[in-house]
């Protein structure tokens, strides 16, 4: 790939000759059916597995404030750190491996929560198991995202990759939404065998062997292997060399700095939930299900949109959409009353992309060799926006909720700057012609 601004810059990132060859197609349609198939179940299951929305409204059901509310969302984002270090502890022949076990644990920690919530325990134990999973699986989480992108840079080329994203994102979140409806239905207590905590409880036993199943697929992924050999380093000296490469580069650093912001304003999602309390004088739970379909519905359009972006203006393109979008659902909320609020949730929804096309940025431009790694770093700027979520819910308890969406609306507006910054994609190349010129 080349960049239509500053060249100089492209040889500062590409500067090492990745030492792969080309993926194969049979190796790429492979990843991508495994990349397309482990989302569709994730986002089955995503009332429980996207860790916000139906935790805010299960605690606000066990009677907390709305600071605690927000902080499963919060500690979620505190795994940030988890990816940097198993990029040193893993060696270029395991990182598939890293993508089975994070997903294993995180089907057995919703398995510990369903357990608190179908026996008769203190809602004191209950609000510490979702604050637990907030955590365990932030980590988890982290580390997956991480190294699934770096599994597809190996296994995927860059316009592979545009597709795959495309294809993926464009029909994975239909079932979200089957599942976010699913869950409006279960939540709605027209079952009677289905009442409180039954029915929250019936959430988790949908998500456990879905993400049991990501596992075993995540463990048929196909990589092209790496000659290179990867440098012993103690684990300081390490995280020292790894922060200090990245940042040594002008366009990695806005792109860290533009995730870190991105994400502290989508980090308002659960206090938006609950503002339903207000704009529609109902309760969070009534609507949990519906907001959560919205969300993966305009997620799904978005998925398309994105994509063609990706494949006709390059990388960048998407990111910036995404962040237009994500500053059009904050201002949506802020703005329109009643059930035309939820609107904001869609919009919120296809702006969260930006989760995937930020990253998918960083590991483009960084060589395969470093993919893992830098990928591991851009994943502390949700560590760093971890007081996100708990931000919000405590500006919400001091100052109302429209304190929490004009500071969500700011973060992101200064996101969005820093992306215009960023060098962009012009055509796609190979990494070997990048290094003949």
């Amino acid at each position: 790939p080349t960049f239509s601004q500053n060249p100089r810059e492209t040889s500062e990132i590409l500067s090492e000759q990745d030492e792969l060859s080309e993926p194969t197609p049979a190796m790429e349609r492979n990843n991508g059916i495994i990349f397309f198939l482990s989302y569709i179940l994730i986002y089955l299951a995503a009332p429980v597995t996207y860790i916000g929305i139906v935790q805010a409204a299960l605690i606000d059901k066990l009677g907390a404030n709305y600071m605690v509310a927000s902080l499963p969302a919060s500690l979620v984002l505190l795994g940030g750190l988890g990816p940097l270090i198993f990029s040193w502890l893993v060696p270029y022949h395991r990182e598939r491996s890293v993508i089975v076990w994070a997903y294993g644990i995180n089907s057995s920690i919703l398995a510990v929560v369903f357990t608190t919530l179908i026996f008769p325990v203190s809602n004191t134990i209950r609000i510490g198991a979702l604050l637990f999973q907030g955590f365990v699986q932030g980590i988890c989480n982290s580390v997956a995202h991480a190294f699934k992108f770096q599994i597809l840079r190996r296994g995927t080329t860059t316009q592979g990759r545009a597709r795959i994203l495309r294809i993926s994102f464009g029909f994975t979140p239909l079932a979200a939404v089957l599942g976010s409806l699913g869950a409006q239905v279960i939540l709605s207590e027209k079952f009677s065998f289905l009442q409180y905590p039954l029915d929250f409880a019936c959430l988790y036993a949908i998500g456990i062997p879905c993400l049991a199943t990501v596992a075993f697929l995540s463990s048929r992924y196909q990589l092209i292997p790496v000659k290179k050999k990867k440098e012993n380093f103690p684990l300081l000296p390490y995280l020292w060399k790894s922060i200090r490469s990245f940042f040594s580069n002008r366009a990695l650093s806005l792109a860290w700095i533009a995730y870190v912001l991105w994400y502290f304003s989508m980090s308002c999602m659960p206090n938006l939930s609950l503002y339903t309390k207000v704009a529609m004088g109902r309760a969070p739970k009534e609507f949990s299900g519906l907001i959560m379909a919205l969300r993966f519905g305009f997620k799904c359009a978005a998925g398309f949109l994105l994509g063609s972006i990706a494949v006709k203006w390059g990388i960048r393109a998407p990111v910036i959409t995404a962040g237009l979008l994500t500053v059009a659902g904050l201002a949506w909320a802020w703005l329109v009353p009643g059930y035309g609020y939820l609107l904001s949730f869609g919009l919120l929804g296809a702006g969260e992309l930006g989760g995937a096309y930020l990253p998918n940025y960083v590991v483009s431009v960084s060589p395969a060799t470093e993919g893992a790694r830098n990928m591991s770093v851009l994943a502390l700027g949700p560590l760093s926006a971890s007081i996100g979520p708990a931000t919000h819910g405590a500006l919400t308890d001091g100052f109302g909720f429209k304190a929490s969406f004009a500071v969500a609306i700011i973060s992101a507006l200064f996101s969005l700057r820093l992306v215009f910054r960023l060098p962009n994609f012009e055509r796609k190349q190979s990494t070997k012609e990048i290094t003949h010129k």
